[in-house]
């Protein structure tokens, strides 16, 4: 189901707060299972559902069946490709057989400890993409094994080339009730992830040896240097993402066979760009205002509404050249993140916001309706809606590797492979798009599917600690573009014609005041489509991009979860499907977030008494008045960045890092949209932030006074 039609079929029912299933048993522990895995199993997700087979390493030792795996499966007849399969594996054997032989011991190796680092969003190491390592510790005695049974594994399944073939950790929580019974289920209670060794390290003494491995899951491989960036120069020209996948499909084709003819491989890499059919609904394709204003009407004739997107629900659009330049300096994964989101659909949701938000939830609105869109924003049936449905369409980079184990290039010594780049759906909380001033009346909490309760609230069964980060000197930046340079160009003239958000509040939260100021400092985009929008695209962008530099920050240590390890985020694209039921923010049936799909966000609650009543109630916490140090500033909903995994000694814990999202505990008090045109934000206009005194014509340099401050004395025009 599309996103669209989600939110609009979902009901206004508050979904209930996800306990952590690992306090349903008395004690609990953690088993960990690395084994081998089969590029069939890749492709088709069977892993899932499979039992481990060519076990490798396990809590608790292997016992007496590693479950070895036939590398060949014939009929045992006398046709051709029996022949041949009876062939391939005598000299399979011949190569593989020792190896195998150790493998087949069942020779133990034990995890000692686990740590998972995840990003669970947009991030600064890979932008829209996700980013974890994994670093475990192995203790073998009386053995050196370790690497001879991870040869053998993967040669069992298929892989000749060990070093880049995949490997599967499977994590299975067990434990006791309260009365000694097992306590299992294994949809809730088991994830299993597709892994890339990329590092081991071991210390060798006369009790064996002890392996501190680092791996990444499996998908990973498409960020390896050899694959990300091209070997080529290719400049490229396109009107839409669509055309340019094709094209730079077809470039990189070209530099595979240029490689053949220099005898620098034998077979091809194939890469392939997909672009999921929502993300192009909701891109639209490239338009130009400023090519709209020059081709068809002078600038006085030019209207907004003839120059929407068809993303959100405006009309449609007209064409224009994307301009990018690949080379061995430019990485794939980045270009193809920036021609995706320099489409006319996510421009326009930064710049024109209030518009392309309130047509999600079929608000038949303009940028004309100006009084219509404040009468809605600040009704109490909107501030309802959108605290059940926060999320917007954005798009997130998902890489999947996948590889021809019937070849080896006998120049490379490598498996070909086909290296695939997705571009696909992901909701983001619309508190990441809202501006200083601007907030809206809702409670944020209800529809949250984590809550966490800490000192003096009562229900704390999850923090062990809290730690706040608290950024007093943060502010926004403005972006502006450089009027003297191309980046505005011909269309700088539009930006008069566009709507701007003015926000009437001062400090929607005054402890944490959102600010900002004009800056001409941004990230940098490999895709250049000279588009008015692109200042404040970028501004969005390199903000989304980095939380962690955000004015509120948290490390908060919990008992161990199993829903932060999220199952869809380590999986490979099955036919361009994902884990997880599509549209849902939490996989029920298997308590984990869809971090894949919408950004996990959480409610903390933090109380502090303010001081004992000794004199008339004699308690820490009033029952008649609420004072303001009992619910504290930071206490809210935030935004999941990272999740550290530890699990040491069979002791499972967690770090969330957190970032605080802005504006949640404002009055609500709707904007003002006013043409960027204007000066002093539509001073003359009534309602706007300025009061109309008796007599005076309301603006500060004429004598009137700021709203709300009707007792203040008036401004002398002559002082600065």
């Amino acid at each position: 189901m599309g996103f669209l039609n989600s939110i609009n079929s979902t009901k206004n029912v508050k979904p209930k707060k996800e306990e952590n299933p690992l306090h349903r048993m008395a004690t609990h522990t953690q088993i960990f299972t690395l084994s081998g895995l089969r590029e069939g199993e890749i492709r088709d997700h069977s892993f899932l559902t499979n039992e481990p087979h060519d076990i490798i390493a396990r809590t608790g030792g292997i016992g007496d069946n590693p479950k070895i795996s036939s590398p060949f499966a014939g009929t045992g007849g006398a046709g051709a490709s029996d022949r041949i399969i009876r062939d391939a594996f005598k000299d399979f054997r011949s190569d593989y057989s020792e190896s195998i032989g150790i493998l087949k011991r069942g020779h133990d190796i034990f995890f000692e400890n686990v740590n998972i680092l995840s990003t669970v969003g947009p991030n600064v190491e890979r932008n829209l993409a996700n980013f974890t390592k994994m670093e475990f510790e192995l203790h073998e005695p009386f053995g050196i094994t370790f690497i001879e049974k991870v040869r053998a594994a993967t040669a069992l399944c298929g892989f000749r080339d060990y070093q880049d073939a995949p490997l599967l950790l499977t994590i299975e929580f067990k434990g006791f009730d309260e009365n000694g019974r097992p306590y299992y289920t294994p949809a809730l209670l088991k994830r299993r992830i597709p892994i890339l060794i990329a590092k081991v390290d071991f210390d060798v003494n006369e009790g064996g040896a002890k392996y501190n491995v680092t791996a990444v899951p499996y998908t990973d491989l498409a960020f390896d240097d050899r694959f990300k960036f091209p070997r080529t120069t290719v400049p490229l020209n396109a009107n839409s993402m669509v055309e340019w996948v094709s094209a730079v499909s077809e470039k990189l084709d070209k530099q595979m066979q240029d490689e053949i003819d220099e005898k620098k491989r034998q077979y091809k890499d194939i890469y392939e760009f997909e672009v999921h059919p929502e993300v192009i609904r909701d891109g639209g394709v490239y338009e130009s205002p400023g090519e709209s204003i020059h081709s068809t009407a002078t600038q006085g004739q030019i209207d907004i509404e003839d120059t929407e997107t068809t993303a959100f629900g405006f009309g449609d659009p007209k064409p224009f050249k994307g301009e990018t330049t690949l080379d061995s300096n430019t990485s794939l994964i980045k270009c193809f993140e920036d021609v995706v989101r320099h489409s006319y659909g996510y421009l326009k949701l930064t710049q024109n916001f209030w518009v392309s938000w309130l047509r999600t939830f079929n608000y038949d609105v303009t940028n004309k309706d100006t009084d219509k869109i404040k009468g809605i924003i600040g009704s109490k049936k909107f501030a309802n809606e959108i605290a059940a449905r926060p999320f917007l369409p954005w798009f997130k980079i998902k890489t999947t590797i996948y590889t021809d184990t019937r070849r080896v290039d006998k120049v490379t010594k490598m498996h070909p492979k086909i290296i695939k780049f997705t571009a696909l759906p992901y909701q983001i909380h619309v508190l990441k798009l809202i501006a200083p001033g601007v907030s809206v009346k809702a409670d944020w909490s209800q529809f949250i599917r984590k809550e966490y309760n800490y000192l003096y609230t009562g229900d704390n069964v999850d923090v062990q600690g809290l730690r706040i980060n608290y950024k007093t000197a943060y502010y926004m930046r403005n972006v502006r573009e450089k009027k003297s340079t191309t980046e505005a160009g011909i269309w700088a003239n539009f930006l008069n014609n566009l709507k701007e958000v003015f926000g009437k509040e001062t400090d929607p939260e005054p402890t944490l005041p959102l600010r900002q100021y004009p800056s001409i400092v941004k990230g940098r985009s490999t895709v250049d489509t000279q588009n008015a929008e692109n200042p404040k695209a970028q501004e969005f962008y390199d903000y989304l991009t980095n939380p962690e530099a955000d004015m509120m920050r948290i490390e908060l240590d919990i008992l161990g979860d199993p829903a932060y390890i999220a199952q869809d985020m380590y999986m490979p694209l099955a036919k361009g499907k994902q884990v997880g039921r599509d549209g849902e923010v939490f996989d029920e049936s298997r308590h984990s977030f869809n971090v894949d799909q919408f950004m996990p966000c959480i409610n903390l609650r933090y109380r502090l008494p303010d001081d004992i009543d000794e004199k008339v109630e004699g308690t820490m916490f009033s029952a008649k008045k609420k004072y303001k140090d009992e619910n504290l500033f930071f206490s809210g909903v935030y935004q999941v960045v990272k999740v550290e995994s530890k699990i040491d000694a069979g002791q499972f814990l967690q770090t969330l890092i957190c970032v605080r999202l802005n504006n949640q505990d404002g009055t609500g008090v709707p904007a003002e949209l006013v043409l960027s045109a204007r000066k002093g934000f539509d001073q003359e206009k009534k309602g706007s932030i300025f009061n109309i005194g008796p007599g005076k014509n309301a603006t500060p340099e004429k004598g009137g006074t700021l709203a709300g401050e009707e007792g203040l004395p008036d401004i002398d025009p002559n002082q600065a």
